[in-house]
């Protein structure tokens, strides 16, 4: 049987079916609508791991698709009203006939969550789609931290349509290195940033900071070291840094980044640092004979270490 062109199934909210006297005609529209669903391949976009959603007479239903991997947009034939198959990818022109029949929205990239990226609104005023605080963008295909781009929302979804090209790159670049040396959101100081590009940067300059890496990066930067690496255990984090072009390997507390192992000797007084001015220590002991300790600084072993100095408390 040939079957028709590819129809555009969106996903919209579901609304309630109130009995009625039209009850019986309703359900008899919606058992035809499902019929012919069921004799039509359909485009939808497709996130990894997710449901293909489709709107059948005003009801949305969720499909599992094969293949389960595939993401991206695609044309899927219909198995059931719970399954459908992946036909073939979407051509471009497919893809934006979907995308057109939705609001534009302007967003700006602040955090990759995994393969979707959580934006802030580029403009406040925008009185089409009204967003409150983070949303996701899903199926971005290039995106950077503070890339304006253009999205189109579905009343569910965020879908990612393309780079906003009015706004100057330049701009997103200098935010990227400014978060990189953790500077304060009150001393960015370039023209023509927008009140919302700062309250993006504001917001993934938080994020960055609670994670491991960013306590770690933010705290180094403050006292002029970079950091190179490090591994969780379970009450602690290994950490690898450079100051001056001198690399540190020390072991600190995950809770608060106070020392544990300096890696220097510090007479026992390791617990008495925190990370930061843990640098400012490594930073004067360049040049000069100190006794490195721990196999990672090519030093004596940490049990000899801890047998000479007697670990102190900390403060």
């Amino acid at each position: 049987m040939q079957r028709a062109p590819v129809f555009l199934y969106t996903p919209h909210p579901t609304f309630p079916v109130t009995r009625s006297r039209h009850l019986d005609d309703a359900l008899r529209r919606l058992e035809a609508a499902e019929a012919q669903f069921l004799e039509n391949d359909f485009l939808a976009p497709m996130p990894r791991g997710g449901r293909a959603q489709v709107r059948i007479a005003g009801v949305v239903c969720a499909l599992r698709v094969e293949p389960a991997d595939f993401r991206g947009w695609g044309v899927f034939r219909p198995r059931s009203h719970a399954e459908a198959r992946l036909v073939r990818p979407a051509t471009l022109a497919e893809r934006q006939s979907y995308l057109d029949l939705f609001a534009r929205v302007r967003l700006i990239l602040c955090r990759r969550h995994g393969e979707t990226w959580l934006a802030l609104p580029a403009h406040q005023g925008d009185r089409r789609v009204h967003v409150r605080g983070a949303v996701p963008v899903r199926l971005v295909e290039e995106g950077q931290p503070f890339e304006v781009v253009e999205a189109r929302f579905d009343g569910v979804q965020c879908w990612y349509e393309g780079p906003d090209m009015r706004r100057d790159p330049a701009a997103a670049a200098y935010l990227r290195e400014a978060l990189r040396a953790f500077t304060d959101p009150q001393r960015l100081d370039r023209p023509g940033l927008t009140a919302e590009e700062r309250a993006a940067y504001a917001f993934s300059l938080q994020a960055e900071g609670d994670r491991a890496e960013g306590r770690l990066r933010q705290a180094l930067a403050h006292a002029g070291g970079q950091l190179v690496g490090y591994v969780e255990r379970d009450d602690c984090l290994r950490v690898e840094f450079e100051v001056d072009g001198r690399r540190q390997v020390s072991v600190l507390a995950r809770e608060d980044l106070s020392v544990q192992v300096a890696g220097i000797c510090l007479s026992g007084r390791d617990a008495q640092f925190d990370l930061q001015s843990l640098v400012g220590v490594v930073r004067e002991a360049q040049g000069e004979y100190v006794v490195r300790v721990g196999r990672d600084n090519q030093g004596m072993a940490e049990a000899d270490y801890w047998r000479v100095h007697p670990p102190e408390p900390g403060p």
